[in-house]
């Protein structure tokens, strides 16, 4: 079976005559380049898409330095 687009997804939900998922809404489109985009990703157990992917490099890198600022290094206790 090929891929399908999100839109696409929702036309055959919407065709079919499936129900709407437990939220009440479709599948929302992905914010891509945000940290946000990348959780999507994840939750849809799709591969991230290069601007998903820097955007979760940024966000833990972020991290990181915040945690080193206040003396934490993150490791295991």
């Amino acid at each position: 079976m090929p891929d399908l687009t999100d839109a696409e997804l929702d036309q055959l939900i919407k065709d079919i005559g499936l129900k709407l998922p437990r939220g009440g809404s479709l599948r929302k489109p992905i914010t891509h380049g945000t940290y946000r985009g990348a959780r999507q990703h994840y939750y849809r157990k799709e591969p991230l898409c290069g601007p998903c992917r820097q955007a979760e490099r940024d966000y833990q890198k972020a991290r990181y330095a915040e945690g080193k600022r206040r003396g934490r290094t993150g490791g295991a206790r």
